[in-house]
Order: structure tokens, then sequence, then C-alpha cells
């Protein structure tokens, strides 16, 4: 008897396959250019800026240096233009970053130099050194890796090349590409730290603003470098948060959130009837319409219980005499409590807008008409919370 064939592997699904090619498609993705560009007048800016700024920076160190032994121009400064000029706001482009950083990371070239007699050894230390001090020091500028690793290959043992040409290279391009930015309309440098305002912020869309305590802690979560200033990444976060509140609420119709059929009553009706209403369906508040179901005044619980306290006498004379003279109640339809001049909105207006309609009349309903004028629906105070929940709610913290 011969032997049973192995089994044959198991066949992955088609949702599988189909799942691990979108997957492949997405990575492959990574390796595409950026969707983010700019305009043919900020590359114009850009190019200009660069030309202008290294051309006068290598002028002045000529003039000024003695380049017998050394070069008038480093390498990296060409990377250092690029962030000073194309990325103004970036913090790794700040004065700091630029100067501080590629000194000492230039120093640590220089200290490699004197400790590793090999220029591999001594250039991939000096690499790693210089991170660490821009880290610790928080003046990151990648130029500066490139700038020590340089001084190791080089070989350079004279501490005074830290001084001419590189300090005079570095304080001569922050110069120019200060004065370049600014008049080319380029705040710097850019502003590193959120101006917090005093007390909680609120958009004019009603939506809470994020300040610096905010962005302090999200960056903790983060735990790593960012290439964005934290004033540029406050001001993303808010358009973000904005585009997001307009998204979910900001294009919302009160037609989304009203109350649908709607209860009403008309103002022949009687006061007894409209609180039976109230009572039948658990509502607050009764728009009261005409034959033409035109909203001409609304009447609430609050109106009718206001009312019940004010005419009851409280006093045991004044029931006494109530009793014996049998004193009838003048109000007795629904036209003599109402008020006449309601607030209302149309079923196409936005849910936005009753933001204001609520804090400043101080209603807790709102009546909803459609185009023509009639009644549609009601909104309350309660149906705009319950949006404005579900449009700014926040995903729960991870465990």
């Amino acid at each position: 008897m011969s032997p049973a064939p192995p089994p044959s592997p198991p066949t992955p699904s088609p949702e599988k396959a189909v799942s691990g090619r979108a997957r492949m498609r997405l990575w492959l993705r990574n390796f595409l250019p950026s969707a983010a560009h700019v305009n043919g007048l900020e590359l114009a800016r850009m190019v200009l800026g660069a030309i202008a700024i290294l051309w006068l920076t290598g002028m002045a160190s000529i003039s000024w240096g003695n380049h017998n032994q050394t070069p008038w121009l480093f390498a990296a400064m060409g990377a250092s233009a690029l962030l000073l000029i194309g990325t103004p706001s970036s913090p790794m482009a700040q004065p700091w970053p630029v100067i501080g950083g590629s000194l000492l990371s230039a120093l640590a070239g220089w200290v490699s130099v004197l400790v590793f007699a090999d220029p591999l050894v001594a250039a991939a230390v000096a690499v790693g050194l210089a991170i660490m001090v821009m880290v610790v020091l928080r003046c990151l500028h990648p130029p500066g890796a490139a700038l020590a690793m340089w001084m190791a290959i080089q070989g350079w043992h004279d501490v005074s090349v830290l001084l001419n040409p590189v300090a005079l290279n570095l304080v001569i391009l922050v110069l120019l590409a200060t004065a370049y930015n600014r008049m080319t309309g380029k705040r710097y440098p850019a502003p590193q730290h959120s101006q917090k305002a005093q007390g909680p912020q609120t958009s004019r869309s009603g939506s809470a603003r994020i300040d610096g305590g905010d962005i302090d802690e999200a960056l903790a979560r983060f735990n790593g470098v960012l290439d964005v200033s934290r004033a540029d990444l406050e001001a993303l976060l808010q358009g973000a948060s904005q585009a997001a509140f307009k998204r979910t609420l900001g294009n919302m119709r009160c037609e989304d959130a009203m109350s649908h059929p709607v209860h009403a009553t008309t103002a022949n009706a009687s006061v007894k009837d409209a609180w039976a209403l109230m009572q039948q369906h658990g509502v607050k508040a009764l728009p009261v319409v005409d034959a033409a179901q035109r909203v001409v005044g609304i009447i609430t619980s609050t109106d009718l219980l206001n009312h019940a306290l004010t005419a009851t006498p409280t006093a045991l004379s004044s029931k006494l005499k109530h009793w014996v003279l049998r004193k009838k109640d003048p109000v007795q339809l629904v036209g003599d409590l109402m008020t006449a001049e309601v607030s209302k909105v149309g079923s196409y207006d936005r849910m936005v807008d009753l933001i204001a309609i609520f804090s400043r009349a101080k209603l807790h309903h709102v009546p909803v008409v459609n185009r023509q004028g009639k009644l549609v629906g009601i909104i309350s105070q309660t149906d705009l919370m319950r949006e404005m929940a579900a449009a700014l709610s926040l995903p729960r913290d991870e465990a």
C-alpha cells in the first residue's frame, strides 16, 4: 500500500491576498515624492536667496580671512543655506542650531582627530558625538554632522580653524539669511515657543482651542525630533481642529438634528390643553402656529409653571377670598401667555449658527422652518450639545 501524498499547503484566501497587495502598495508609496509643493514664486525666492547668501559669505570670508591653508567656504554651508532660506521656520534653521550646532559639531570632529588616529573611526565617532551634543543642547542642525565628519576626515589639528573660517562662515551666513528672509516677507528668526494666553481659549466656531500645555503633552508622548516649530505646529493643529469641526458640526444643517415631527399648538388653544399636550408627549416647549403653519410664537413649560405660581393665591386670606368670589383667571388661551417675538432658524441653516442664538438670547428651544416659513421641526439646547459632543469627541487614551 503506497503512502498517502503529503497534504498540499493551504492556499491563501483572495481577501488576504488583496489585503497583502494593498499593504505593499501603501508601503511602496512611501518612496514617492511628498505631496507638499511650493509655487514658482517661492521656488525663485529660495534659489536666488541661496545663491546670494552663499556668494556674499564666500566673498566676505575671502576678504577677511587667511585661506592659504584653510578653505574659504565649507561644503556644509550649502546645506545650512538651504535650511535658512528654504525652511526659515524650521527649528533646525534657527540661529542657535545653525551657529551653535555647527560649531559644536566641528569641535566634536576636532576632538575625534586628537583621540583616534584612524580617519574612518574618527569620522564615525565625530558624527555620533556631534549628534549627542546637538540633541542634548537642543541645537540639532544636520549640516553640523557633515561638518564634524569633514573635520575628522581632513584631520584638522589646529583648533583655530573653528573660529576662522567655521565661525566666520556661520555668523555671516546667518546675518545674510536674516536680512534676506525679512526682505522677502519671511519671519526670521521664527518663534519657537507658543504664546500662552491666560485662561481657556475658544474659537469663534465654538471649538476648544489648543494651548501650549496640550502641545507639551503631545510632544512628550511623541518622544522624537520634529522639524517644525512649536508655533507652526500649534497653528497646524488649530487649522486641523477647525477643519474637523467644520467637517462635522460646521457642515451640518439644522434639519440634521431637529426633532421631527414637531408638536405644536395654536394661539386659540387653551392653556390647559397646551399643558396636557406637553405632558402627553414629554416636551417642554410648543411652537405656536397659525392656520398656514407659520410660527407666531412659542410657549414653554416654564411659562405655564410661572403663570400657575403667580395666578394661584398663597396666603390663607387670599385663598379664602379667591374661593368666595370664585375669581376667574383672565389668562385662558395660549395667545395670552406665549412669547410672540420668537427666534427661528431655517432647516437649511448651519448648526453652528445656533450657538450664538442660544447663548445670546438665553433660549432653550428654537423652532425650525422651511424656505416657505412653515414649521418643520424644533431644536433644543440638548440637541445642539449632543451634536457638539459628537463633533468634538476625542479618542480614548491608550493604556
